[in-house]
C-alpha cells in the first residue's frame, strides 16, 4: 500500500470519526467523511461544509443555510444525472466553487424545501430517479416501505 494510498484511509478514517462524534452533539462544522468536492460547471448551491440538524425524519446533514441535504440514489461523482434542468430543482451543495460530494454521491439541496429543517424532498421520485436526505454519517435514509393492505379470510375487511 502506497503512502499516499495510507495517508487518504487515515484522513478518511478521521474524517468519519469527527462525523460521529458531531452527530452526538446536533451540529457539525466539517464536511462527512467522503466528501471531496469535485468540479461540477454550471451549478448553484450554497458555500462552505455540511454540519448536521434536527427534522422530523430525525438527524441529517445540511447545508450552511440550514437546508437538507439530499443524494440521487445511483448517482456518483463519476456518472452525475442532476445536471442542467435539474439543478433548477436540485441545487447543488457548493463549497470553494465545487460540488460537494459526500460518501462518493453529489450533494443536493431540494427546491421544494421552503426553509431550513424541511425534508420535503425526502423519497421524491421524479424524471431523474429517487432522492433521499443524508444522515449525520452521509448515508441515505431510506423510507420505510408503503403498508400494503390485505383482506382477511372470508372479505372481512383489512386484516391487522
Amino acid at each position: 500500500m502506497s503512502a499516499s494510498t495510507m495517508r487518504k484511509l487515515a484522513l478518511g478514517t478521521a474524517a468519519a470519526a469527527l462525523v460521529t462524534l458531531a452527530a452526538g452533539c446536533g451540529s457539525s462544522a466539517s464536511t462527512p467523511a467522503g466528501a471531496a468536492p469535485p468540479t461540477n460547471s454550471g451549478s448553484t448551491g450554497s458555500g462552505g461544509t455540511l454540519k448536521t440538524g434536527s427534522t422530523s425524519i430525525g438527524t441529517v446533514l445540511v447545508d450552511p443555510s440550514g437546508r437538507t441535504v439530499y443524494e440521487l440514489v445511483g448517482d456518483s461523482a463519476a456518472h452525475q444525472t442532476c445536471t442542467g434542468s435539474c439543478l433548477a430543482t436540485w441545487p447543488a451543495v457548493m463549497s470553494s466553487g465545487t460540488q460537494v460530494v459526500v460518501n462518493g454521491h453529489p450533494a443536493f439541496t431540494f427546491a421544494g424545501d421552503s426553509a431550513a429543517g424541511k425534508t420535503t424532498g425526502q423519497n421524491v421520485t421524479d424524471q431523474w430517479g429517487r432522492w433521499l436526505a443524508l444522515d449525520a454519517n452521509g448515508n441515505p435514509i431510506s423510507a420505510p416501505t408503503a403498508t400494503t393492505t390485505t383482506s382477511a379470510p372470508g372479505g372481512g375487511g383489512p386484516a391487522f
